[in-house]
């Protein structure tokens, strides 16, 4: 899933450099596609700028490669390399330079230039960055391909393998929704984000919803139950029983070498608000959770109707601990809700 950004001077082109090396880390590979003038080299600033890189950057046209070391306390951390192939033929073997051995190196920071050269030879997970001139700004356009996020074409085979029931799929289907909408609105911004992430995981964040349902009536399902669905959301019951949806869901995805994918849905749990408040800083934990208290079945509803309604729900049979808690996890939503429509240019009610 592509994201598309507008920068209309240099310093907003490095500013959004700036925003991607906040989510680097080493082993990471950043490939740059565009013409010439396309703002590549400002965006490079940007990230050797986020990475606390203090030297001149400039694109190594002539050398193929800039080192510059990456300081992480008194030692000596990982390295940043910058590669321009404008020189390097099509399909041209890159071995010489060292970038196959770079790309590999998981202490290492690679962002290469004109990687169109590379004749598709990427590494397995990388961001592709695509940069056009027009006539007033740089239009750039984000993709984010990683290994350890759920790919489109494999949602419907998650949801197989987990029978998950069709209103639980119209319900994150929704959801999804709402986080794309979020999601979009932050790009109109110039603001980062992982909508590739976004979207399978907001897909499958209640694909083991059937686990932990609190009561299981073969007749108030509006879809036909086979003896065999039937027998399995029985199974599913009994062998998680106890445990949370969001954390089945998790183990199953994790196993699977999907991780990022997986603590994303693992964090939409209503209580991860209240335990672990740090992973809100970032955006995509935000907004999965955000949306999920967005959806009530499988409508778009303001908050304080989802949480009248889980009150109607599930209020009766709290005791005055979970009572306690329901009610913090209400206050701190609303709070979320007001910094995340704090940097975006529509309100709550414009989600639909």
């Amino acid at each position: 899933m592509k994201t598309i950004y507008q920068t209309k001077t240099p310093e907003k082109t490095i500013e959004l450099g700036i925003q991607l090396a906040a989510r680097l880390k080493p082993g990471a590979t950043v490939l740059l596609f565009g013409d010439l003038g396309s703002g590549k080299t400002q965006f490079t600033k940007g990230i050797a700028k986020g990475l606390g890189i203090s030297e001149l950057i400039k694109s190594p046209t002539f050398t193929y490669v800039n080192k510059y070391d990456l300081q992480t306390g008194p030692q000596t951390g990982p390295h940043f390399y910058h590669y321009d192939l404008y020189r390097l033929k099509h399909g041209e073997d890159y071995e010489s330079i060292g970038l196959e051995e770079t790309m590999h190196d998981d202490r290492s920071i690679n962002v290469i230039e004109w990687a169109d050269r590379m004749a598709g030879r990427h590494p397995a997970t990388y961001i592709r960055v695509d940069f056009h001139s027009l006539a007033d700004h740089h239009k750039i356009i984000f993709q984010f391909e990683d290994s350890e996020i759920v790919p489109d074409e494999l949602v419907d085979k998650f949801w197989r393998d987990w029978v998950t029931p069709l209103h639980v799929r119209a319900h994150s289907k929704k959801v999804t929704d709402v986080c794309l909408q979020i999601g979009q609105a932050l790009a109109d911004k110039n603001i980062l984000v992982n909508l590739s992430l976004l979207n399978t995981a907001g897909l499958l964040h209640d694909m083991a919803r059937v686990c932990d349902f609190t009561e299981l009536n073969r007749d108030k399902f509006h879809e036909e139950v086979t003896d065999d669905k039937w027998t399995k959301w029985l199974d599913l019951q009994k062998q998680f029983k106890g445990m949370n949806h969001a954390d089945v869901a998790c183990g199953a995805l994790a196993d699977d070498g999907y991780n990022k994918t997986a603590e994303l849905v693992r964090l939409h749990n209503s209580l991860s608000i209240l335990e672990e408040p740090e992973k809100f800083a970032y955006l995509e934990v935000a907004i999965l959770f955000y949306a999920d208290k967005r959806v009530k079945h499988d409508e778009i509803v303001s908050l304080a109707e989802r949480f009248r309604d889980g009150r109607e729900r599930h209020g009766k049979f709290d005791n005055l601990k979970t009572q306690t808690m329901f009610e913090e996890v209400e206050k701190r939503t609303f709070e979320l809700e007001k910094q995340l429509f704090a940097l975006i240019s529509i309100k709550p009610e414009d989600i639909s």
